[in-house]
């Protein structure tokens, strides 16, 4: 006889547990670390301009040929996209990038122990500061100019900024100034200086990040993988000593500060806005947060006092740094907003003979196309009450669109630019959770690898005919058309994540946008 069917007994299913380990992302950013650290402490080089003697930062005086520090660099930009990506699909699933963070902490600390690579920025940065720390002005004395010539910081600046006077904000000269005053004669000793500076900022972004998000772990991994561990952002910013990683670390404090210290957040937004114009996107987020709160209105939407206490923070650091740098501190910058770098989707257009005087009214358009398409995803304005989180998501977000917006539009654009990005993008998330499948921060980041191989490895001069012709050929030729490939799939996705969200709120239900694997 046959047995009876038994009644199906539902099984409960077992929680979850999150992976314990994701070897990808952290493989690949020891690998993005260990590739950079190698190229700057090998010395003097196509990518790494010498800083004189001095003790640290520590150099081993090897020479190295272009072709060789350019492979190296190559690898670790390209493994630096890696650790991003895979670190992001590891996030999703649960990961927790605990190893990630220890080893982030190992190789930021290392950068501030070698000399700067990839640039020449921070013999710029030494020689601003040099000048006014000896009471000349660096936005009208060139580093070429001052002392005669011959200075010795000064006069270590490299071509082809030799003859320019300051492009950054009066904030950041002071702080120059510091470091300056702290170096003494040494350019080496200036540089260290400097670099301890970016790191301590660094340090102060990623534990803000970490103590700010400790009630939401899944946010939290997603913020480290974005910024405080993201191998791309340690090897190009922090490891190039870019003015931008200060920049960048003041906008993550300034979105964490703003719900419930204001006046705090004010001071650090100059400091932002004071280092380089553009992140005054920042608080471009933060008025439409309070914005978006007093229309929802409720329990704990900020008041007009709220926005007073920010406005008299900033002020309180951005007037006087302003009357001591001049009216006429952004004559360099007005100059340089007609410059158009060669890895932009305007460099094909002004070679075409598209007049400069629409680079504007273009770029604004461009920003202006992404923001309709992005707003609704990443602006997050909730049904329910506005509390510090709330606020701060949607600050974040707004922040996020605008400089999405400016750095996928602007003619002049560098691979250290996105710094004004990536702190904001770490706090926003996509509305509602998961419409794009994560590929806003693909996207971002698979952009950041290309166009960082295109100022491989890095300096004008130094290079062999050979490696010339490739590093150039790509950021001339290749390095446009990524540019354009990133505008085009931004728009793209911002259309298929709007017509799945209109979808959802009809009860189409269509298939939602996922990244296959």
């Amino acid at each position: 006889m046959a047995e009876a069917p038994r009644a199906a007994v539902p099984v409960a299913e077992a929680p979850r547990r999150p992976p314990a380990a994701a070897p990808a992302p952290v493989a690949a950013a020891a690998l993005a670390l260990l590739a950079w650290l190698a190229v700057a402490v090998a010395g003097p080089s196509a990518a790494v301009p010498p800083l004189g003697d001095g003790a640290l930062p520590v150099d081993l005086g090897l020479r190295p040929s272009s072709a060789l520090v350019s492979a190296l660099l190559a690898v670790s930009v390209l493994s630096g996209g890696v650790a991003v990506l895979t670190g992001l699909a590891a996030a999703a699933r649960g990961w927790r990038p605990r190893g990630l963070l220890l080893l982030a902490a190992a190789g930021a600390a290392a950068t501030a122990l070698v000399p700067p690579a990839g640039s020449a920025d921070h013999l710029s940065y030494a020689a601003y500061g040099r000048i006014a720390a000896l009471g000349a002005d660096p936005y009208v004395e060139a580093p070429d100019a001052f002392a005669g010539g011959a200075d010795p910081v000064a006069s270590a600046v490299r071509d082809p900024w030799r003859s320019t006077t300051s492009v950054y904000g009066p904030v950041v000269t002071a702080l120059h100034a510091l470091a300056s005053l702290a170096g003494g004669d040494s350019v080496r000793a200036t540089v260290w200086c400097w670099q301890l500076l970016l790191l301590a900022a660094w340090a102060a972004a990623a534990a803000g990040l970490h103590a700010a998000l400790r009630e939401d772990e899944a946010l939290r991994a997603r913020a480290h993988v974005l910024w405080t561990a993201n191998p791309l952002l340690l090897t190009v910013g922090l490891g190039g000593a870019h003015a931008d990683v200060l920049a960048g670390a003041a906008a993550v404090g300034v979105l964490l500060l703003a719900p419930r210290r204001p006046f705090a957040a004010g001071l650090v937004l100059a400091v932002a806005v004071g280092t380089k114009l553009p992140y005054g996107a920042v608080g471009g987020g933060l008025l439409v947060a309070w914005w978006a709160a007093r229309r929802a209105g409720g329990p704990g939407a900020p008041g007009t006092g709220w926005l007073l206490r920010g406005l008299a923070g900033a002020l309180l650091l951005l007037v006087p740094a302003h009357l001591w740098a001049g009216a006429h501190a952004y004559d360099q910058t007005r100059t340089a907003s007609r410059y158009v770098s060669l890895a932009t989707v305007w460099r094909p257009l002004v070679d075409a003979g598209v007049p400069r005087g629409a680079l504007l009214p273009g770029t604004l358009l461009l920003m202006v196309l992404l923001a309709v398409l992005w707003w609704p995803l990443l602006v997050h304005r909730p049904a329910g009450p506005w509390g510090p989180a709330q606020l701060r998501r949607c600050a974040a977000g707004a922040g996020a669109l605008l400089a999405l917006g400016y750095l996928l539009a602007a003619p002049y654009e560098l691979p250290w630019y996105d710094l004004l990005l990536w702190g904001p993008l770490a706090l926003a998330a996509t509305v509602p959770a998961g419409v794009a499948g994560g590929w806003l921060e693909r996207l971002v980041a698979l952009r950041l690898t290309l166009l960082a191989l295109a100022y491989v490895p890095g300096l004008v001069d130094g290079m062999s005919p050979a490696v010339q012709a490739v590093t150039l050929g790509y950021r001339r030729e290749v390095g446009p058309w990524v540019a354009w490939a990133a505008l085009l799939a931004a728009v793209a996705v911002g259309v298929l994540a709007r017509r799945w969200e209109h979808g959802q709120r009809h009860g189409h239900h269509p298939r939602p946008l996922r990244v296959r694997r």
